[in-house]
């Protein structure tokens, strides 16, 4: 892979009058992974969602692989959209349609095939092997509701990877897990995204759960990029205190960086 995957020039979203988005530029190269930290209200879930083309900002362009999806209709969006795949922090089903593991993964499938054509032969193929590849094979015919948090997520991810995404995009995927889910999630992903290197972009709001394949952070505050790099130019003790606002402890386990706050009267 190489060139720009993404790329935001003078974006800003407005709401209530105020900004709360303002980017003036922000490139994502073509197989790289973004982790995206900041503190809450930081505007990071708005920035996950205005490049994946769910959020239309009120002035900038926002351009894959060179195609400006800020300047396209509704209807060619959810086109260009096709290649984008979006991991909530968690996914809510009607009660009354009990879709299993199985069927939820082969929604990934569902949106480049259109909605009103059924699955082909090599698409039942991709989902049986990421069911496998993630092992939900035990889990296959239980209905999602029916799964733990980190099942969810592990489900959800497969969802994603079905759909052979150029783009994947991932907001807060840890967030209310146990912590050997948590564990568990950055090891997926580090393993996911060995066997097909993709462009991806995680937010979240533990340093430690971006995996060791991060490349590149990029640190938010009041809607704006404040520093980007490499962890451990960025995810170091100096840099994360003056963000915070408190002391910041950071250690290096396994190619990840956790920072830990430590008790002051500032925090």
């Amino acid at each position: 892979m190489s060139g720009v995957a993404i790329e935001l020039q003078n974006v800003v979203v407005v709401r209530r009058g105020r900004p709360v988005l303002d980017i003036k530029q922000l490139d994502v190269d073509a197989g790289q992974f973004v982790g995206v930290v900041g503190r809450n209200g930081a505007g990071k879930t708005t920035l996950l969602r205005v490049m994946a083309g769910l959020l239309v900002p009120n002035r900038g362009a926002v351009r894959h692989d060179g195609q400006a999806i800020t300047a396209l209709s509704s209807w060619r969006r959810t086109t260009a959209r096709r290649r984008v795949a979006f991991v909530p922090q968690a996914a809510e089903y009607n009660a009354d349609l009990p879709l299993t593991v199985r069927e939820i993964v082969a929604m990934g499938c569902v949106g480049p095939a259109g909605l009103l054509r059924s699955i082909g032969a090599s698409a039942k193929a991709r989902v049986r092997d990421w069911v496998s590849r993630l092992d939900l094979d035990a889990l296959a015919d239980r209905t999602f509701r029916s799964l733990s948090g980190g099942e969810q997520q592990k489900v959800l991810l497969a969802r994603a990877m079905v759909q052979e995404p150029g783009l994947l995009l991932l907001d807060e995927p840890g967030a209310n897990l146990d912590v050997d889910w948590k564990e568990r999630l950055a090891g997926w992903l580090d393993r996911v995204l060995a066997e097909r290197p993709t462009t991806a972009v995680m937010v979240s709001h533990e340093t430690g759960l971006l995996p060791a394949c991060c490349q590149r952070v990029v640190l938010m505050d009041a809607g704006g990029l404040v520093r980007q790099g490499p962890p451990d130019e960025v995810l170091t003790s100096e840099v994360l205190a003056t963000l915070y606002g408190c002391p910041i402890h950071v250690i290096d386990v396994a190619g990840r960086r956790h920072a830990v706050a430590v008790p002051s009267e500032s925090c």
